[in-house]
Protein backbone atom coordinates (compact mmCIF):
# COMPACT_ATOMS: atom_id res chain seq x y z
CA UNK A 1 0.00 0.00 0.00
CA UNK A 2 1.40 3.44 -0.93
CA UNK A 3 2.82 5.86 1.61
CA UNK A 4 0.16 8.44 0.71
CA UNK A 5 -2.60 5.95 1.51
CA UNK A 6 -1.03 5.13 4.88
CA UNK A 7 -0.67 8.81 5.74
CA UNK A 8 -4.31 9.34 4.76
CA UNK A 9 -5.36 6.55 7.15
CA UNK A 10 -3.25 8.02 9.93
CA UNK A 11 -4.89 11.40 9.38
CA UNK A 12 -8.33 9.78 9.58
CA UNK A 13 -7.33 8.07 12.83
CA UNK A 14 -6.07 11.43 14.09
CA UNK A 15 -9.43 12.96 13.22
CA UNK A 16 -11.12 10.16 15.18
CA UNK A 17 -8.88 10.93 18.18
CA UNK A 18 -9.76 14.62 17.80
CA UNK A 19 -13.49 13.80 18.03
CA UNK A 20 -12.86 11.58 21.06
CA UNK A 21 -11.03 14.40 22.82
CA UNK A 22 -13.79 16.85 21.86
CA UNK A 23 -16.39 14.46 23.31
CA UNK A 24 -14.71 14.68 26.72
CA UNK A 25 -15.53 18.40 27.12
CA UNK A 26 -19.35 18.11 27.11
CA UNK A 27 -19.14 14.86 29.08
CA UNK A 28 -17.00 16.45 31.81
CA UNK A 29 -19.40 19.42 31.93
CA UNK A 30 -22.29 16.99 32.23
CA UNK A 31 -20.59 15.11 35.07
CA UNK A 32 -20.05 18.36 36.99
CA UNK A 33 -23.71 19.30 36.59
CA UNK A 34 -24.99 15.94 37.84
CA UNK A 35 -25.45 15.21 41.53
CA UNK A 36 -23.71 12.26 43.12
CA UNK A 37 -25.40 9.01 42.15
CA UNK A 38 -25.61 6.15 39.70
CA UNK A 39 -26.08 8.38 36.64
CA UNK A 40 -22.97 10.41 37.43
CA UNK A 41 -20.97 7.23 37.96
CA UNK A 42 -22.04 5.90 34.55
CA UNK A 43 -20.99 9.07 32.76
CA UNK A 44 -17.68 9.00 34.64
CA UNK A 45 -17.16 5.42 33.49
CA UNK A 46 -17.92 6.48 29.92
CA UNK A 47 -15.28 9.22 30.10
CA UNK A 48 -12.72 6.67 31.36
CA UNK A 49 -13.59 4.38 28.44
CA UNK A 50 -13.03 7.26 26.02
CA UNK A 51 -9.56 7.80 27.48
CA UNK A 52 -8.89 4.10 26.86
CA UNK A 53 -10.20 4.47 23.30
CA UNK A 54 -7.85 7.40 22.69
CA UNK A 55 -4.89 5.30 23.82
CA UNK A 56 -6.11 2.41 21.65
CA UNK A 57 -6.47 4.67 18.60
CA UNK A 58 -2.91 5.92 19.08
CA UNK A 59 -1.67 2.35 19.49
CA UNK A 60 -3.41 1.25 16.31
CA UNK A 61 -1.94 4.22 14.41
CA UNK A 62 1.55 3.32 15.64
CA UNK A 63 1.16 -0.33 14.59
CA UNK A 64 -0.28 0.73 11.24
CA UNK A 65 2.85 2.80 10.61
CA UNK A 66 5.08 -0.14 11.58
CA UNK A 67 3.36 -2.52 9.13
CA UNK A 68 2.72 0.10 6.45
CA UNK A 69 4.23 -2.13 3.76
CA UNK A 70 1.75 -4.90 4.62
CA UNK A 71 -1.31 -2.74 5.19
CA UNK A 72 -4.37 -3.64 3.14
CA UNK A 73 -8.01 -2.78 2.62
CA UNK A 74 -8.89 -4.28 6.01
CA UNK A 75 -6.77 -1.69 7.77
CA UNK A 76 -8.54 1.04 5.81
CA UNK A 77 -11.95 -0.35 6.87
CA UNK A 78 -10.81 -0.41 10.51
CA UNK A 79 -9.56 3.15 10.15
CA UNK A 80 -12.97 4.31 8.95
CA UNK A 81 -14.69 2.47 11.80
CA UNK A 82 -12.40 4.23 14.30
CA UNK A 83 -13.21 7.59 12.72
CA UNK A 84 -16.95 6.93 12.94
CA UNK A 85 -16.52 5.70 16.53
CA UNK A 86 -14.88 8.99 17.50
CA UNK A 87 -17.63 10.98 15.79
CA UNK A 88 -20.27 8.86 17.55
CA UNK A 89 -18.72 9.49 20.98
CA UNK A 90 -18.63 13.24 20.29
CA UNK A 91 -22.27 13.33 19.17
CA UNK A 92 -23.39 11.32 22.23
CA UNK A 93 -21.63 13.68 24.64
CA UNK A 94 -22.76 16.84 22.88
CA UNK A 95 -26.39 15.72 22.53
CA UNK A 96 -26.52 14.56 26.16
CA UNK A 97 -25.27 17.94 27.40
CA UNK A 98 -27.66 19.84 25.14
CA UNK A 99 -30.57 17.66 26.27
CA UNK A 100 -29.76 18.29 29.93
CA UNK A 101 -29.48 22.04 29.26
CA UNK A 102 -32.86 22.04 27.51
CA UNK A 103 -34.46 20.08 30.35
CA UNK A 104 -33.08 22.54 32.91
CA UNK A 105 -34.39 25.45 30.84
CA UNK A 106 -37.84 23.85 30.66
CA UNK A 107 -37.77 23.28 34.43
CA UNK A 108 -36.92 26.96 34.99
CA UNK A 109 -39.72 28.05 32.66
CA UNK A 110 -42.19 25.76 34.40
CA UNK A 111 -41.11 27.10 37.79
CA UNK A 112 -41.48 30.69 36.61
CA UNK A 113 -44.89 29.90 35.10
CA UNK A 114 -46.32 28.70 38.42
CA UNK A 115 -44.39 30.99 40.80
CA UNK A 116 -45.17 34.53 41.87
CA UNK A 117 -42.30 36.75 40.74
CA UNK A 118 -42.19 38.76 43.98
CA UNK A 119 -43.10 36.46 46.83
CA UNK A 120 -41.53 33.28 45.48
CA UNK A 121 -44.61 31.22 46.35
CA UNK A 122 -47.11 29.73 43.89
CA UNK A 123 -49.11 32.14 41.77
CA UNK A 124 -52.87 32.52 41.32
CA UNK A 125 -52.91 30.53 38.07
CA UNK A 126 -51.34 27.51 39.71
CA UNK A 127 -53.59 27.81 42.75
CA UNK A 128 -56.77 27.90 40.67
CA UNK A 129 -55.66 24.80 38.78
CA UNK A 130 -54.77 22.87 41.93
CA UNK A 131 -57.94 23.98 43.69
CA UNK A 132 -60.03 22.54 40.87
CA UNK A 133 -58.09 19.27 41.00
CA UNK A 134 -58.20 18.96 44.79
CA UNK A 135 -61.94 19.72 44.96
CA UNK A 136 -62.63 16.99 42.41
CA UNK A 137 -60.38 14.57 44.31
CA UNK A 138 -61.94 15.39 47.68
CA UNK A 139 -65.48 14.94 46.36
CA UNK A 140 -64.64 11.69 44.61
CA UNK A 141 -63.00 10.04 47.62
CA UNK A 142 -64.97 11.92 50.29
CA UNK A 143 -61.86 13.59 51.73
CA UNK A 144 -61.80 16.83 53.73
CA UNK A 145 -60.46 19.94 52.01
CA UNK A 146 -60.02 23.43 53.43
CA UNK A 147 -58.69 26.81 52.38
CA UNK A 148 -57.25 29.67 54.41
CA UNK A 149 -57.50 33.17 52.95
CA UNK A 150 -55.10 35.66 54.53
CA UNK A 151 -54.93 39.43 54.33
CA UNK A 152 -52.16 41.55 55.88
CA UNK A 153 -53.66 44.14 58.18
CA UNK A 154 -53.16 47.78 57.16
CA UNK A 155 -50.65 46.88 54.46
CA UNK A 156 -51.41 50.06 52.50
CA UNK A 157 -50.20 52.07 55.48
CA UNK A 158 -46.83 50.29 55.30
CA UNK A 159 -46.47 51.20 51.62
CA UNK A 160 -47.54 54.79 52.24
CA UNK A 161 -45.22 55.22 55.25
CA UNK A 162 -42.08 53.33 54.23
CA UNK A 163 -42.41 52.93 50.46
CA UNK A 164 -43.03 50.00 48.15
CA UNK A 165 -39.53 48.57 48.57
CA UNK A 166 -40.18 47.92 52.26
CA UNK A 167 -43.68 46.74 51.39
CA UNK A 168 -42.20 44.19 48.99
CA UNK A 169 -39.77 43.02 51.69
CA UNK A 170 -42.67 42.50 54.07
CA UNK A 171 -44.53 40.41 51.49
CA UNK A 172 -41.47 38.28 50.72
CA UNK A 173 -40.69 37.59 54.37
CA UNK A 174 -44.31 36.79 55.20
CA UNK A 175 -44.53 34.37 52.28
CA UNK A 176 -41.39 32.57 53.48
CA UNK A 177 -42.77 32.44 57.01
CA UNK A 178 -46.06 30.92 55.87
CA UNK A 179 -44.32 28.28 53.77
CA UNK A 180 -42.15 27.32 56.74
CA UNK A 181 -45.18 26.88 59.02
CA UNK A 182 -47.45 25.14 56.48
CA UNK A 183 -47.16 21.43 55.77
CA UNK A 184 -45.30 20.14 52.73
CA UNK A 185 -48.62 19.01 51.25
CA UNK A 186 -50.21 22.46 51.66
CA UNK A 187 -50.19 24.87 48.73
CA UNK A 188 -49.25 28.44 49.64
CA UNK A 189 -50.03 30.94 46.87
CA UNK A 190 -50.40 34.64 46.26
CA UNK A 191 -54.09 35.26 45.72
CA UNK A 192 -53.86 38.91 44.80
CA UNK A 193 -52.21 42.08 46.13
CA UNK A 194 -51.29 41.38 49.74
CA UNK A 195 -53.69 38.42 50.00
CA UNK A 196 -52.25 34.93 50.39
CA UNK A 197 -54.21 31.69 50.20
CA UNK A 198 -53.34 28.28 51.58
CA UNK A 199 -54.96 25.14 50.22
CA UNK A 200 -54.87 22.35 52.81
CA UNK A 201 -55.72 18.95 51.28
CA UNK A 202 -57.04 16.24 53.59
CA UNK A 203 -57.64 18.76 56.39
CA UNK A 204 -60.87 19.53 58.18
CA UNK A 205 -62.00 23.07 58.89
CA UNK A 206 -60.89 22.82 62.51
CA UNK A 207 -57.44 21.58 61.47
CA UNK A 208 -57.12 24.43 58.98
CA UNK A 209 -58.24 26.89 61.67
CA UNK A 210 -55.52 25.55 63.99
CA UNK A 211 -52.95 26.09 61.26
CA UNK A 212 -54.28 29.60 60.69
CA UNK A 213 -53.97 30.36 64.41
CA UNK A 214 -50.35 29.15 64.45
CA UNK A 215 -49.66 31.39 61.48
CA UNK A 216 -51.38 34.34 63.11
CA UNK A 217 -49.22 34.01 66.23
CA UNK A 218 -46.04 33.50 64.23
CA UNK A 219 -46.71 36.59 62.10
CA UNK A 220 -47.51 38.70 65.14
CA UNK A 221 -44.18 37.80 66.76
CA UNK A 222 -41.97 38.13 63.67
CA UNK A 223 -40.00 41.15 62.50
CA UNK A 224 -40.84 41.28 58.80
CA UNK A 225 -38.61 44.22 57.84
CA UNK A 226 -36.07 46.65 59.28
CA UNK A 227 -35.51 50.27 58.27
CA UNK A 228 -31.74 50.49 57.79
CA UNK A 229 -31.44 54.24 58.36
CA UNK A 230 -33.22 54.21 61.72
CA UNK A 231 -33.04 50.51 62.65
CA UNK A 232 -36.80 50.67 63.15
CA UNK A 233 -38.35 47.21 63.04
CA UNK A 234 -41.63 46.53 61.29
CA UNK A 235 -44.10 44.00 62.61
CA UNK A 236 -47.52 43.30 61.18
CA UNK A 237 -50.60 41.26 61.90
CA UNK A 238 -52.89 39.38 59.54
CA UNK A 239 -56.54 38.36 59.36
CA UNK A 240 -57.63 34.86 58.36
CA UNK A 241 -60.75 33.42 56.80
CA UNK A 242 -61.17 29.63 56.88
CA UNK A 243 -63.62 27.47 54.96
CA UNK A 244 -63.96 23.79 54.06
CA UNK A 245 -65.98 21.64 51.71
CA UNK A 246 -69.26 20.55 53.26
CA UNK A 247 -72.73 19.38 52.21
CA UNK A 248 -73.49 23.06 51.57
CA UNK A 249 -70.08 24.19 50.23
CA UNK A 250 -69.70 21.80 47.34
CA UNK A 251 -67.58 23.55 44.69
CA UNK A 252 -64.51 25.72 44.42
CA UNK A 253 -66.44 28.94 43.77
CA UNK A 254 -68.50 28.54 46.94
CA UNK A 255 -65.40 27.51 48.89
CA UNK A 256 -63.52 30.69 47.98
CA UNK A 257 -66.59 32.91 48.42
CA UNK A 258 -67.13 31.60 51.97
CA UNK A 259 -63.43 31.93 52.79
CA UNK A 260 -63.57 35.52 51.56
CA UNK A 261 -66.67 36.17 53.66
CA UNK A 262 -64.97 34.73 56.74
CA UNK A 263 -61.94 36.95 56.06
CA UNK A 264 -64.25 39.96 55.78
CA UNK A 265 -65.69 39.16 59.20
CA UNK A 266 -62.20 38.75 60.68
CA UNK A 267 -61.33 42.26 59.55
CA UNK A 268 -64.74 43.61 60.63
CA UNK A 269 -64.32 42.17 64.14
CA UNK A 270 -61.00 43.93 64.69
CA UNK A 271 -58.42 42.13 62.49
CA UNK A 272 -55.54 39.96 63.71
CA UNK A 273 -57.88 37.01 64.18
CA UNK A 274 -59.07 33.78 62.62
CA UNK A 275 -62.71 33.39 61.58
CA UNK A 276 -64.12 30.14 60.24
CA UNK A 277 -67.11 29.87 57.96
CA UNK A 278 -70.35 28.75 59.64
CA UNK A 279 -71.03 26.38 56.76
Amino acid sequence: MSLITIISQLLLIGLGVFYLIRSLFPIHTLIQELSMGTLRKKWTLLSLLIYIFIISYCGFAYNLWLIREEANHLSFAITMMLLFGGMFAYLVGDLALQTMTDIKSLAVLKHENITDGLMGIKNRRYFDQRLSEEVALAKRYKLPLSVILIDIDYFKKINDTYGHKIGDEVLINLAQLMESVARDTDIVARYGGEEIVILTPNSSKSEAANLAERLRIAIEKTTVATIESTQEIIQVTASFGVCALSPIITDQEALMEEADQALYLAKKYGRNRVVSSNW
